[in-house]
């Protein structure tokens, strides 16, 4: 598949799980789930809100990398920053797209079974990975608010 191709449909799931992750939120305005984003080699859980935003300035944002559409399951989203370290903007995301390359599928998933045999915990781990040719990044243009909370485990 070629990258165009490949972009394009990542953008279109980006939007559908964005628009599905929007509906959960809103059942309940807000729901907290545990154990569900890295950042810093620690695991953070969260709080779903239904906010959501249109080009806001991008020194208002923290990346969080999402893995939903990489080829592979297992690996949880990764933030690049968390309460206390920081640049942390209280939860104001501009979604990534995270995609497994064929070097990143035999790298992460060597037992073949669509599974990552070890998780990245961080965004210097996810940018360590891009160099090594193992995923790529793209960028949706999608913005949401999403708290993060310091796990209980």
């Amino acid at each position: 598949m070629k990258y165009t191709q490949l972009r394009n449909l990542t953008l279109a799931l980006a939007f559908l799980l964005a628009g599905v992750l929007a509906n959960a939120a809103s059942d309940k305005a807000s729901t907290r789930v545990d154990d569900v984003i890295w950042a810093n080699g620690d695991i953070y859980s969260t709080v779903l809100t239904t906010n959501s935003f249109k080009n806001p300035p991008a020194h208002t944002l923290d990346l969080l990398f999402n893995f939903d559409m990489s080829g592979l399951s297992g690996q949880r989203p990764v933030a690049d920053a968390a309460p206390g370290v920081g640049h942390y903007n209280g939860g104001r995301w501009s979604v990534q797209l995270v995609a497994f390359t064929d070097a990143g599928k035999a790298a992460h998933d060597p037992d073949g079974d669509g599974v990552v045999n070890f998780e990245l915990t961080s965004a210097d781990m996810v940018l360590h990975h891009v160099e090594l040719g193992h995923i790529v990044i793209t960028p949706v243009n999608f913005y949401f608010s999403c708290p993060l909370v310091k796990s209980g485990r």
